[in-house]
């Protein structure tokens, strides 16, 4: 459930070449499949990734690699760790690394240089200077609802960022902290697209009409949300359009939660060889099993995720009540790096005071 509404999308059909498997005299040696004891792939990825024990093994009898996953913390903590030892790798592939966050590991040279062979769909939503990366999964944070509250209060529910600084809508949200939280940080990056240099302006706005801001997603959705595990006082939620999904009745028919696809920002995840990888030809076979229509079906189901591979099909409830955002907010990634830390820094000060 914490990946499924927090958490932070997508995923496409791959053609990646698979080394392990190819053809050809410089490959000689990659084509046959991995001594045993140089079978283990160690792949780099968040606290939240749910990798079942039978995708595990398909992936290990399918390729001849063993599969090691080593979970570092949350996604920006991962990207962290991977600038911090990129000299030294900890491994050979990362998942996980999002569109926040993603341009300041390309910077400093985390992934590998080779392109990896990609399917259109996968082409659009790749970030440039990065053609190692390889988009797996999208998702959209957005603002939540609880309808129930606001049928109960005879309120009509709020629509865009700039009703929330409604008085009517004065003590009703809850967001997270942009410093410590994934959501939270990608909903301050949608305020700064709609914004601009008025973020700041926006967001004492907001602070002035009752904001309450929590460190992460399940304390605001265990403790504040209204329609949350915590059945708290605030209606409004930082949280995923896949919320809804999540909360929708055995019938199918309606949900217990509702979502304002004008409030939401585009989160797209990815994986992609590490540059330094012991082993590029298990690193690379993991790339193209996470390519697969069949692997990015178990991710959907599990977490609540849309996938790049336009073969993949959506649960039910997913398609109908978990879609994403038609005009979602964007940033550019190598803005957001550039600036990232100055505006945090800045949201930090104002929110304290």
């Amino acid at each position: 459930m914490k990946k499924a509404v927090s958490s932070l999308a997508i995923l496409a059909a791959g053609a990646l070449f698979l080394s392990a498997c190819g053809t050809g005299a410089n490959n000689a040696e990659k084509t046959e499949k991995p001594a045993a004891e140089a079978k283990t792939v160690t792949v780099l990825a968040y606290d939240s990734l749910e990798f079942e024990d039978d995708l595990k093994a398909e992936f290990e009898k399918e390729t001849g690699f063993k599969l090691d996953i080593q979970q570092i913390g949350s996604g920006g903590e991962l990207t962290n760790k991977l600038v911090l030892t990129k000299d030294n790798p900890l491994g050979d592939v990362a998942f996980g690394v999002d569109n926040i966050s993603a341009y300041r590991a390309v910077k400093e040279g985390v992934f590998a240089e080779k392109a990896a062979e990609v399917s259109e769909a996968e082409k659009a939503q790749q970030i440039s200077d990065a053609p190692a990366l390889v988009p797996f999964n999208q998702s959209d944070v957005c603002v939540n609802a609880d309808p129930a509250w606001f049928k109960a209060k005879n309120l009509e529910m709020p629509k865009t960022l700039d009703d929330l600084k409604d008085p009517k809508y004065k003590d009703l949200l809850v967001a997270m902290n942009p410093t410590s939280s994934s959501p939270g940080l990608a909903f301050f990056m949608a305020t700064v697209a709609k914004y601009e240099d008025g973020w700041k302006d926006y967001w004492m706005a907001l602070k002035d009409n009752g904001l309450k801001v929590t460190k992460g997603w399940s304390d605001a959705f265990g403790t504040d949300f209204s329609a949350g595990e915590g059945k708290g006082d605030r209606p409004l939620m930082v949280s995923y359009s896949s919320s809804p999904a999540y909360a929708v009745n055995e019938a199918l028919t309606e949900s217990a939660i509702a979502n304002l696809p004008e409030t939401c920002f585009h989160q797209v995840e990815y994986v992609g060889v590490l540059n330094g990888a012991k082993n590029v030809a298990g690193a690379e076979a993991f790339v193209k099993f996470m390519q697969k229509a069949s692997t990015q079906e178990v991710f959907v189901a599990n977490n609540y995720v849309h996938p790049i591979n336009p073969d993949v099909k959506l649960p039910e409830a997913l398609a109908r009540f978990g879609m994403l955002s038609e005009k979602p907010f964007t940033l550019d990634p190598m803005k957001i790096d550039e600036n990232q830390a100055q505006w945090l820094a800045e949201w930090s000060e104002l929110i304290a005071k």
